[in-house]
């Protein structure tokens, strides 16, 4: 039985006809769930004003509360006013794709909206098929925050009914789900945005790990 916002994701080979779906969603102002490799993602086109406020509705999170993003590549930071350190490279050179957001300095005005400093942004490269695809169609980066109401750490099934019954009740969510999927420890998020790298959040990547990537010079203590 079909259910109401849910459609079924073959993680490997998403469909031609879902991709699309999704990414006429999206460039609508509509909000999508879909897995990563780490937890399920909340997002939308990050330069749409209409799909920003989905967002921060959906999660409960105030304007002040930044929000990241997902990009298809590192290529195409430049881009969009994205600058990432010469020193910083070797992280993105071992990481990406994978588990590791950067906080970098931005120049492009969309980063205001998302919340926060507003010359930063949070920039996360992931391997997971439908974001590379979904950002290369839409030609925008997406949104990346958890699926999860804003400040509350939900069990497995518990976060499975909460998604369930915000895509059942809002027309302008769209949950795109796995057979199986499991969750991971969240991504190591790395400040880069000065002239060392501090740690901002623990995860997935550890401390011991990411350091060795770095010159000692650019580690804060």
């Amino acid at each position: 039985m079909n259910e109401p916002g849910i459609i079924r994701l073959d993680r490997a080979h998403p469909s031609a006809q879902l991709v699309r779906r999704l990414q006429r969603h999206l460039a609508n102002g509509g909000a999508a769930v879909f897995p990563t490799e780490t937890q399920y993602a909340l997002s939308a086109d990050a330069t749409s004003d209409p799909g920003l406020a989905r967002v921060r509705l959906i999660k409960g999170r105030s304007r002040n509360q930044p929000f990241s993003v997902f990009f298809a590549d590192r290529l195409t930071l430049t881009d969009w006013g994205i600058t990432l350190p010469d020193w910083a490279e070797s992280l993105a050179e071992a990481f990406w794709p994978g588990p590791l957001t950067l906080i970098l300095p931005a120049r492009n005005r969309i980063f205001r909206r998302l919340g926060g400093r507003g010359h930063t942004a949070g920039v996360r490269v992931s391997p997971e098929p439908i974001v590379g695809c979904l950002c290369r169609m839409l030609g925008h980066p997406l949104i990346a925050t958890s699926a999860n109401p804003s400040g509350l750490l939900l069990s497995p099934p518990a976060e499975n009914r909460w998604l369930a019954g915000q895509a059942a009740r809002r027309g302008g969510l769209i949950w795109a789900r796995p057979v199986l999927f499991r969750r991971r420890t969240p991504s190591t998020v790395l400040d880069c945005s000065g002239r060392r790298a501090r740690l901002v959040r623990d995860g997935a990547i550890p401390e011991r790990i990411w350091r060795l990537a770095l010159p000692a010079s650019h580690v804060e203590d």
